[in-house]
């Protein structure tokens, strides 16, 4: 379930550097500041021995990564993390299990001096400090962490608050937000052919990106608010692509199965390296839009709106209709005759006029008389960095 953006600060370094204690007033400043935080100590959700085979690291990520869910549901979007690794290979067991979560690991470290005091001070086995100062020593030789914080001298406070300090401009996972263009506009605007043409070509310039059609991962039947079946003269296009004229709760149980699918399928393109997301959505207003990408974390979204006449949407429809287009399962426009071509062509140019009404778009495309080739080319030049 990934309705809540998280992201993890993660605080390691050697025993007794005070990762827990600064993790815990790290989490208690943040709360203070509004933001639904939570604290997890690795240590404590790891305790299963002797150790699983993989040593702790499988255990815990997965212990994690299980409670995720839960933390989102509680409205956590920021959760602080006290936990020791030493190697990129141990963050890795942990972000493979979490792909759609930000982190950010901070290693704190301390003098060899100030370590060895902090150390006795907890009056917890103190034959093991020497074997603590040689790990801080091994640490400082590490490169596995996104940055580094000299406590030394610092109080809890002090520490913390400089954490937070130099963590609050690192950027979400995976970078810098990643683009993410919606294409909007009546039925045979163009959607899916304009943008499956920008997808082509980045995959051309070796830009590595993803593709989704909400069609494809929106099927829901029956059909929300007892809409008549696909094909049937009442509505030959319902389904996830439904008008601004849809009932009063506007199919709200398609659009919470985009959503969920959407975050959970740009998550695993993420995840493998996509640089950029190409969606082929409906006759959308910018609301509804907003809210099916709302779930994803580190976008940037760009809803292009695609128009085009009524003499242009209709011709197209008869062309579509006519197998004259990609085949797609669930093209309620497939064999259906003159008279109900007809009445989808009239409700397409209510929807084109319905969206310019509203001024939906951060981009609005004109398409007639326009190759998609041409299009793309145009949308690219104005919303994508390649």
């Amino acid at each position: 379930m990934n309705d809540v953006p998280l992201s993890v600060l993660w605080l390691s370094g050697p025993s007794g550097v005070g990762k827990s204690s600064a993790g815990w007033e790290a989490f208690a400043q943040i709360s203070r500041e509004g933001v639904t935080a939570a604290f997890v100590d690795g240590d404590q959700i790891g305790l299963c021995h002797p150790d699983p085979d993989g040593g702790p690291h499988p255990i815990r990520a997965r212990n994690l990564a299980a409670m995720l869910p839960n933390f989102r549901r509680a409205g956590v979007r920021r959760l602080v993390l006290a936990g020791f690794v030493d190697t990129r290979d141990e963050v890795d067991v942990y972000t493979r299990l979490m792909p759609d979560v930000a982190f950010t690991v901070c290693r704190l470290r301390v003098d060899a001096g100030e370590l060895e005091r902090r150390f006795l001070a907890r009056g917890w086995r103190p034959d093991l400090v020497a074997g603590s100062v040689a790990e801080a020593l091994a640490q400082d030789r590490t490169d596995y962490a996104d940055l580094c914080v000299d406590t030394t001298g610092l109080t809890v406070q002090e520490t913390a608050r400089l954490i937070l300090a130099r963590t609050a401009g690192l950027p979400a996972a995976g970078g810098e937000p990643a683009p993410v263009l919606w294409f909007s506009g009546a039925t045979a605007a163009g959607k899916s052919t304009v943008g499956y043409e920008v997808f082509s070509q980045l995959v051309r310039t070796g830009v590595r990106a993803a593709y989704i059609d909400v069609k494809q991962i929106g099927a829901l039947r029956p059909a929300p608010h007892g809409d008549p079946p696909d094909g049937q003269p009442d509505d030959p296009n319902d389904g996830p692509e439904d008008g601004p004229d849809d009932g009063p709760d506007d199919d709200l149980d398609v659009r919470r199965l985009v959503a969920g699918n959407l975050a959970a399928v740009w998550a695993g393109h993420r995840a493998a390296g996509a640089r950029c997301l190409i969606v082929s959505g409906g006759p959308d207003h910018d609301d509804v839009i907003r809210a099916c990408v709302a779930p994803i974390p580190g976008i940037d979204l760009t809803v292009c709106r695609l128009h085009a006449t009524p003499a242009t949407l209709a011709e197209r429809i008869r062309l579509r209709a006519g197998g004259q287009a990609p085949q797609l399962p669930g093209d309620e426009l497939k064999g259906l005759g003159p008279r109900d071509l007809d009445r989808v062509a009239e409700r397409a140019a209510g929807e084109a006029e319905a969206l310019e009404r509203a001024g939906s778009g951060d981009l609005r495309i004109e398409t007639d008389d326009r190759a998609a080739q041409e299009i793309a080319a145009f949308v690219r030049e104005r919303a994508l960095p390649w």
